[in-house]
């Protein structure tokens, strides 16, 4: 190759080399003096995450999941929050980071069937969760064991809805109305006390000039609603013969009294003025409607006041016996 031609080749491998950094150097700096156009970040919170990615992606912006949150008012998959926020300008191609929501936490509703109740609560509050409302209901089962639960076992269930369960209150006594025993031997009346589970508490003798034995008055009273728990109570006639006795003898006056209707029970008593003096005798509270048979002893003249409650109902005057 001649001399010439090669410095010729030579000469314009540098100009084009030269011209190639002149570009460069001109882009680099327009780059600088021209930043990037910037673009506003749209509101994508309370969207679905596949809604945010379409949203972003036409504004050439990418998306991120930075974390989750349990939420039983926000549904699964939910944007919570972004990161940058609304209407912020950034750079295309910039990442948005986002808090979704992770739906309700579900819990795993344990079997609380033959727990007591309070073997149950200690078992929901380390899984989260809680009794809602308590019924109860007589049963075979023991009292206070837990018989039926909503929701049932083994479903998932949301933490802050909780259980609501049924409870034992045990076997029911067998329910049935009082008898009326009034003016019948108790002791006759085998039938009745065959029948009836009754759980006779007190049998109190009075003195009466009739037949021994009679009832005279009960409680409950007849027609009362009760149970084979229910203690009940029977006044009968005890045996007693009238003499005719000396001015200063003690005679056994008996009469009766109904206690009025109303909504408390009343104190029974006798007032009783004779020649030893005066004294009370009190037949205790006794129910509305109860007919009350009263024996008082009275010595030589003297007069029985009978109050019911506080109020004088009776004044029975005894004159002595010839």
């Amino acid at each position: 190759m001649p001399p010439g031609l090669k410095s010729f080749l030579k000469w314009v491998g540098t100009f084009i080399s030269l011209m190639g950094i002149a570009i460069g150097m001109g882009f680099l700096t327009l780059r600088i003096l021209v930043p990037s156009e910037k673009i506003e970040v749209p509101s994508i919170v309370g969207k679905d995450i596949r809604e945010a990615v379409l949203v972003l992606s036409e504004q050439n912006l990418g998306l991120r999941v930075a974390g989750r949150k349990f939420s039983s008012e926000i549904p699964q998959d939910i944007i919570i929050s972004q990161l940058p926020p609304p209407q912020v300008k950034v750079r295309r191609d910039r990442t948005i980071e986002v808090v979704i929501s992770g739906g309700s936490r579900v819990v795993v509703i344990p079997s609380l069937i033959g727990k007591r109740v309070r073997e149950a609560k200690v078992d929901l509050s380390r899984k989260g969760s809680k009794i809602n409302t308590m019924s109860y209901i007589y049963s075979k089962a023991a009292q206070d064991e837990i018989v039926a639960q909503d929701p049932p076992a083994h479903t998932s269930s949301s933490r802050k809805e909780g259980m609501d369960i049924l409870v034992s209150l045990g076997p029911r006594n067998p329910q049935f109305y009082m008898p009326d025993f009034r003016g019948k031997k108790l002791g006759e009346e085998t039938d009745l006390l065959e029948k009836f589970p009754l759980n006779i508490g007190k049998i109190k003798e009075v003195p009466f000039a009739g037949e021994e034995g009679v009832v005279l008055s009960q409680f409950p009273l007849p027609g009362s609603q009760v149970d084979a728990e229910t203690p009940v109570e029977f006044t009968v006639s005890a045996f007693y013969r009238e003499e005719k006795l000396s001015p200063l003898a003690t005679r056994w006056i008996t009469t009766s009294v109904t206690v009025p209707w109303g909504v408390t029970r009343k104190e029974v008593k006798v007032e009783i003025r004779d020649v030893q003096g005066s004294r009370t005798i009190s037949y205790g509270l006794r129910d509305p409607g109860e007919k009350v048979w009263l024996a008082s002893p009275i010595s030589g003249t003297g007069e029985m006041k009978i109050y019911v409650g506080e109020e004088l109902v009776a004044i029975k005057r005894v004159k002595e016996s010839g």
